[in-house]
């Protein structure tokens, strides 16, 4: 099944943005298997397709996966019990099988917003208001923490500041004028140590270009959407 033949099937239409990805094959981040770190991902990081530096996110460029996510999500028995009132189609997920969808149920003069969706909660929150703001929050989480052990990363800041160049020259074209200034200014810094507090009074130790209070500060800042982290049950319960 295409693009064209999901859109029809589930009765939606993808943003332009996502277009736009799709053809310029920014979705496509190679044939995944057990080499693909040693034989793909050379390649790919010189020109990095969508997120590939991004934190804990995998792009699905397989639709399959999204007719899978839709109908399980459309079955009476999937245990996250979706209310029919709601119309999400994911197109990306994180390690722990949380999903990022569009919420086509919220789309305004093709504005599609971008919803988290846990796979342990009944409770969903909206990210951003389109693909292109979620695209670029996406790129200021991805340096708040730097694993020096990581394998996008390792062990050496020129790398990665190579890297995130690199990502930031292909994901140019999909974000503002404003949006890359910032991250340009970022990503011109040093790594450093810094201590965040979690809103349940946790502490923990964390290294990066940017704080999480800074991406707080520069998301209300620089995104203007009234559902911006509005958290909601999208259960039929």
């Amino acid at each position: 099944m295409n693009r064209e033949e999901l859109e029809q099937k589930y009765n939606f239409q993808y943003p332009e943005i996502y277009n736009q990805l799709a053809e310029n094959k920014m979705l496509d981040w190679g044939e995944t298997g057990p080499d693909w770190y040693l034989t793909v991902f050379p390649e790919l990081k010189k020109n990095p397709p969508l997120l590939l530096f991004g934190y804990d996110i995998e792009i699905w460029n397989d639709h399959h996966f999204v007719t899978a996510s839709i109908e399980e999500m459309s079955d009476d028995d999937d245990y996250r019990n979706v209310h029919p009132d709601y119309q999400f189609v994911p197109f990306a997920k994180n390690g722990a099988g949380d999903l990022y969808a569009f919420q086509f149920d919220l789309q305004n003069n093709g504005e599609v917003p971008i919803t988290f969706i846990p796979h342990d909660d009944e409770e969903a929150e909206v990210l951003a208001g389109n693909l292109q703001d979620f695209i670029f929050c996406q790129l200021l989480e991805a340096v708040t923490e730097i694993d020096e052990d990581s394998m996008f990363y390792e062990d050496d800041e020129e790398e990665l500041k190579q890297n995130l160049y690199n990502q930031l020259k292909t994901h140019e074209p999909y974000l503002k004028p404003a949006q890359v200034a910032i991250l340009n200014s970022i990503y011109q810094r040093d790594i450093f140590e810094y201590t965040y507090k979690t809103p349940n009074g946790h502490s923990f130790e964390a290294e990066g270009l940017l704080t999480f209070d800074e991406v707080a500060e520069i998301v209300n800042r620089e995104i203007t959407f009234d559902h911006l982290h509005k958290k909601f049950n999208y259960s039929k319960c």
